[in-house]
């Protein structure tokens, strides 16, 4: 009977500190990117743009989380497809759901679970303008699809990165992060698919790109601040040393 007290004892302690590891942050995140797509050569640095977003992270345990991210990033290129000059810029607003994976134990405002190296990836949707110019593009030799036009286009993409972090007090935090963007939609640069062609005898259009297999990128670096507004509860005194 006394076994079996102290192993009902013990449950209902992890479920204790279980429940105090279920927290709540706020960041602010900035910070630069930049493009890689059907381009062939983009000038550094001028082809880097600013970008600066916010985010709510949920942290179920000190190793998992989830987070969601609003972003508002400046996504520009000067170079040359081909041999001829081509640049464009664009406002890109990103919207994201990632998950993220602690590599050690963290907790703000923790001194023993103070610092780590992390994972995130998930899923994103990112809302900008396509600007169709035939004329633009038939003087570089891309594609012109006699059907385009000017469209606001919101393509899904693949988030994911990695990261360093590390407490700054009780309840702050702040990190370096490097994210990458996989895009479902050929248009951020405004080649859209720009090797495709019609066979002039038979009229059949052959294309080289489709929603899954293009060559949009995406590439950020910056840094971000978190506060701990929710603590989970009140906090264990025997918190650092459990944990």
């Amino acid at each position: 009977m006394k076994r079996l007290l102290l192993v009902a004892l013990g449950v209902v302690l992890m479920q204790f500190v279980q429940a105090q590891q279920q927290t709540a942050d706020i960041g602010l995140w900035g910070g630069i990117g930049t493009y890689s797509g059907d381009m062939t050569y983009e000038k550094f640095p001028s082809s880097l743009g600013p970008a600066a977003g916010i985010f709510l992270r949920y942290n179920f345990n000190p190793r998992y989380s989830i987070r969601g991210t609003v972003m508002l990033e400046r996504i520009k290129a000067d170079g040359s497809y081909e041999l001829s000059p081509w640049e464009f810029s664009k406002t890109v607003t990103d919207v994201s759901a990632m998950f993220e994976f602690n590599f050690f134990k963290y907790i703000i405002g923790s001194s023993k679970h103070s610092i780590t190296t992390y994972l995130i990836g998930g899923l994103g949707v990112s809302l900008y303008p396509y600007d169709f110019d035939p004329v633009a593009l038939d003087a570089v030799g891309a594609y012109a699809d006699p059907a385009g036009d000017d469209k606001n286009v919101a393509a899904l993409n693949l988030p994911f990165g990695f990261g360093f972090k590390f407490n700054i007090g009780e309840r702050w935090s702040v990190g370096l992060e490097s994210q990458f963007r996989k895009y479902f939609d050929d248009r951020m640069d405004n080649l859209d698919d720009p090797k495709a062609f019609i066979d002039p005898t038979t009229n059949v259009l052959t294309e080289y790109t489709t929603t899954l297999h293009n060559n949009d990128w995406t590439y950020h670096l910056g840094v971000h601040v978190c506060y701990r507004f929710y603590q989970g509860g009140k906090k264990c005194p025997a918190y650092d040393n459990i944990n």
